[in-house]
């Protein structure tokens, strides 16, 4: 389904807005386009979360782990329908922890639904690929 320019805006907003507030730890603004009933799995084996307050621990323990953190989304693929809109996107997590820069360079997909005054993360999920899965290849090697 085509999404109008309109929420595919709103939604591009959403995201440089979550960009944002991970650039400078800003959990408050995180909260504020969170849904109440989020849900989101994250990369390390712990890393599942259901609800919001889940949500905001999980942010407090990342925050709390890294000296700075970035998040760019590259590559961003919208669509949507009513309320519901769902995104894929490339992402280079950067952080720096214990003085060395690292950087995770995975996937990101959410699902958002609009409020009628807003869009809001229902969920976000982010995976790496799999190491040893070269490209044209359906499994990693043995």
């Amino acid at each position: 389904m085509r999404v109008s320019e309109q929420t595919q805006n709103q939604i591009l907003t959403v995201l440089r807005r979550l960009e944002e507030a991970m650039g400078k730890k800003d959990i408050e603004s995180i909260m504020a386009f969170t849904a109440p009933d989020f849900f989101g799995l994250g990369t390390g084996a712990d890393e599942k979360v259901i609800g919001r307050e889940a949500f905001r621990r999980h942010l407090e323990r990342d925050f709390a782990q890294a000296e700075t953190i970035s998040l760019d989304l590259s590559d961003i693929q919208i669509g949507a329908e009513g309320t519901v809109a769902w995104v894929m996107a490339d992402m280079a997590y950067r952080f720096v922890v214990g003085g060395v820069p690292q950087t995770m360079n995975g996937r990101m997909t959410a699902v958002l639904r609009g409020t009628g005054h807003a869009w809001i993360f229902a969920h976000l999920h982010y995976s790496l690929p799999a190491e040893g899965q070269e490209a044209g290849q359906s499994y990693p090697a043995a």
